[in-house]
């Protein structure tokens, strides 16, 4: 009894580190997700999963029995993805990393957006500073003198109403 207690406590080390198949395995709610996550590179715009869905073409199938076969590997899902852009390159991702230059990509938008906005404010603030009393004495006269084409109006005026 007391050897199998010591075998027990001697292997359970053993049997705890080694990998279980079954938890590394993706249910198919899980492919689902991380064909979505993968752009299909057949130039339908689509996702793998959207493209097997809808056109089934030979690259989206070739796409997924790639994800299930690393999946069926034991790889997580960060492995799978990983696995997929060093085979293909960064483009399969369906949307970008959110690190280094991508993040221009994702934040320069908004970025553009703010700085519009601060111009336009700039420009309106500036406008209304010019007062309205400025504006007319530069272009009208002042209250005691007739400009020339005032003058010339009344006197149109007065001709016209005989």
């Amino acid at each position: 009894m007391r050897w199998t207690i010591l075998i027990m406590l001697l292997t359970l080390p053993v049997y705890a580190a080694a990998p279980d198949s079954a938890a590394t395995t993706h249910t198919p709610a899980e492919l689902n997700a991380i064909r979505n996550e993968l752009a299909c590179y057949c130039g339908c715009g689509m996702t793998v999963q959207g493209c097997l869905g809808g056109m089934v073409c030979s690259e989206s199938r070739t796409l997924s029995q790639e994800v299930i076969q690393l999946s069926s590997a034991g790889k997580s899902r960060p492995e799978i993805l990983q696995a997929m852009v060093a085979k293909y390159g960064e483009h399969i991702l369906a949307a970008p990393t959110k690190e280094g230059f991508n993040l221009v990509v994702w934040g320069g938008p908004f970025v553009a957006l703010l700085f519009g906005v601060g111009i336009i404010a700039w420009l309106v603030l500036r406008w209304r500073r010019t007062s309205p009393a400025a504006a007319r004495s530069v272009n009208a006269p002042a209250p005691g003198q007739s400009d020339g084409y005032g003058d010339r109006f009344e006197q149109e005026f007065r001709q016209s109403g005989q």
